[in-house]
């Protein structure tokens, strides 16, 4: 059964709230380049003429493509205008205010050689809107395209764990959100609460396949632990 829109308003406003209240506390903490990104380059088109980042936050995965020579032009896509104004000091490129969650998110973008949502599709409540949005982006791609994701590990990290709370606290139960999904509480600079679910493996695989797209590879990277993030190259099918 899908996620009562109900609920998955409360869930995106959860996370507006935050991003609205930390982008800059949160970008402070996202400055270095992950070590995820550097395999990525193995993997980008040769020649990749144009990328576009879902969710592409202070666009520092933009930056770091331009900085290695390895993109031409660069759209940066975000929900957050705080997160995209800073983002634009960063990279070079066009940053568009779009709303992932919503049908239709990237209509008018044009096609792409290469698409990357990097710590972005665990962020988007309900199942079947992370199928859509994995839709639109495929749809979207050229047909020798590659799209880029990755997926945040938390559950395997006892300090990451520590973050994870009861549903109690926002006045949610368990039955109104899906299997994998965890209220995480951020607390640099204050206090929030962010709406997050588990997407591994198994379930990325899974999601492509809905999605009408392909799986290619699978890696782990990041964090202090080596593997709080998931990376996945998918293309069509």
């Amino acid at each position: 059964m899908a996620m009562r829109l109900e609920i998955v308003h409360r869930l995106l406003n959860l996370n507006r709230r935050f991003y609205d209240t930390y982008a800059g506390d949160f970008a402070q903490t996202r400055q270095e380049i992950n070590p995820g990104f550097e395999k990525l380059l193995a993997y980008l088109p040769h020649p990749c003429p144009l990328l576009l980042d879902v969710g592409c936050g202070n666009g520092r995965f933009g930056h770091f493509l331009q900085q290695h020579q390895a993109i031409g032009a660069y759209v940066g896509v975000d929900f957050s205008e705080s997160l995209l104004a800073i983002a634009a000091t960063l990279a070079t490129g066009t940053f568009i205010a779009r709303d992932l969650s919503q049908p239709g998110c990237l209509d008018g973008l044009g096609t792409f050689t290469a698409i990357a949502c990097l710590a972005a599709l665990h962020h988007i409540p309900g199942r079947d809107n992370r199928v859509r949005l994995l839709q639109e982006m495929g749809a979207h791609l050229a047909p020798a395209g590659l799209m880029f994701l990755s997926t945040w590990q938390f559950t395997g990290s006892d300090r990451q764990q520590r973050k994870i709370r009861d549903w109690a606290e926002v006045e949610l139960a368990p039955e109104d959100v899906e299997p994998g999904d965890y209220l995480l509480t951020w607390q640099r600079g204050g206090f929030a609460y962010r709406y997050a679910c588990l997407i591994d493996e198994t379930e990325m695989v899974a999601l492509a396949a809905d999605a009408g797209l392909k799986w290619a590879h699978h890696f782990r990277s990041d964090g202090r632990e080596g593997d709080l993030g998931l990376y996945s190259v998918l293309s069509k099918q």
